[in-house]
């Protein structure tokens, strides 16, 4: 695998990575921008936009087309988020030139389409009505997942006060305030303040890729700001419990811890140990053994420096689901860890980061991050770092995790 990466602008990075045994290429754009209760809902229905439509291709129908001419290539576009930053991402794969049938140039055809959906897009009054009910979907979506909105609610208590209290499309109220002017607005406001990083994977390198990019973008006037992907929530004086009740039949609750970033590594791996495999504290005992819930997992967000654990549970366990969490931190933090846990983070790792390079995605998925956290390492070396970590990093790691806050989402008791 080759890997370069340049400088195109201001705020403008490139990163390309040639490996011959793919037979598809594939670009992802990102858009890096504050997190704002009144701008991401419009950033996120514009962004929506981008994938639909564009100045030439002005249908859905005209768009599906020549997509499918080009042997079946796909567009995409969606909204997350990472510390306080929102993340508006456009992505596209397609066939490589050496297999096209008739020496069809589909790199070139596609890189057109790209850059007009980035740079040409069509707002007009149907297409922005589709892009807004697709936000609005998405928003629905998270919602009637009990288990995502659980998780999206504890996150909205945990960074209370902070960018990072929104979530990536915002809410109903602030995507149906939406207007086809207001997302235009936004729109080049994004391009001309956003952060922007193309990751582009292909078998062969396409020096013309990079070029083409640079010359678009040398076309609009920017000034972008500086974003800090790190951004520590503080810790609450005192925990805060957050309850609300629906008509589901499975209780959640969801516990927002916060920790000391100083060892990333060894704190990876004490969430790995806490609830992060089948082998983890929290499912064998929480869990198998005294069977107090359906799920029990914890999942760490290391740009905010906190650690979620959810769970499913029958509304009268919550008590003792939540003591039996607390009591297994409490034996990471007395150094309570066997051999066989930390070898089993270690092979889980390991077995993850395996997959490493076999999708174009996995290179763009590692090395964004690796450009989130301004640390350019790869899995391999990654890994070798983290077999050096030892418990005594574990549980100094672990000694820093305190309890901020509590998410309940009951189900309503028979009358």
């Amino acid at each position: 695998m080759n890997y370069k990466r340049t400088e195109l602008g201001e705020n403008i990075g490139f990163t390309s990575f040639a490996d011959k045994k793919f037979n598809t290429c594939f670009v992802c754009i990102y858009m890096i921008t504050e997190m704002n209760k009144e701008t991401v809902s419009d950033y996120a229905v514009a962004n929506s936009i981008t994938s639909t439509v564009n100045s030439r291709l002005r249908t859905i129908a005209a768009m599906n087309e020549q997509l499918s001419e080009l042997y079946g290539a796909h567009l995409d576009s969606y909204a997350n988020r990472r510390g306080d930053l929102q993340f508006l991402t456009l992505s596209a794969s397609w066939l490589s030139n050496r297999y096209a049938i008739e020496n069809e140039d589909i790199t070139g055809k596609m890189l057109e389409i790209i850059t007009d959906c980035l740079f040409e897009p069509l707002f007009d009054e149907d297409i922005f009505k589709l892009g807004k009910k697709n936000i609005l979907d998405c928003i629905d979506a998270e919602f009637n997942d009990k288990r995502e909105y659980t998780i999206s609610k504890a996150r909205s208590i945990a960074f209370k006060g902070e960018p990072a209290e929104n979530s990536s499309c915002g809410t109903r109220e602030t995507a149906e305030a939406v207007t086809l002017e207001s997302v235009r607005e936004a729109y080049k406001r994004l391009m001309e303040t956003a952060r922007i990083e193309i990751m582009y994977v292909s078998p062969d390198e396409e020096p013309r890729v990079s070029e083409l990019f640079r010359k678009r973008f040398a076309g609009i006037e920017r000034h972008s700001k500086t974003y800090n992907f790190y951004a520590p929530s503080p810790l609450k004086a005192s925990s805060e419990l957050l309850t609300e009740e629906f008509d589901v039949r499975q209780a959640k609750i969801a516990l927002n811890f916060k920790y000391d970033g100083s060892d990333t590594d060894a704190m990876h791996l004490m969430c790995i140990i806490f609830g992060g495999t089948p082998v983890s504290k929290l499912f064998a005992n929480v869990r198998e053994k005294l069977s107090l819930c359906y799920y029990c997992a914890c999942r760490m967000n290391e740009f905010k420096n906190t650690i979620i654990v959810d769970c499913g549970v029958e509304r009268s366990n919550i008590e003792k689901a939540e003591a039996e969490i607390m009591r297994q931190l409490e034996e990471i933090k007395k150094g309570n860890i066997t051999d066989e846990e930390l070898q089993s983070a270690l092979l889980a790792l390991e077995n993850s980061y395996s997959s490493f390079g076999d999708t174009p995605g996995s290179y763009v998925s590692w090395y964004f991050d690796c450009i989130c956290k301004n640390s350019y390492i790869t899995p391999f070396e990654h890994m070798e770092r983290l077999f050096d970590v030892t418990k005594e990093r574990i549980v100094a790691a672990a000694k820093t995790v305190k309890l901020d806050s509590i998410y309940h989402m009951l189900n309503k008791e028979a009358e």
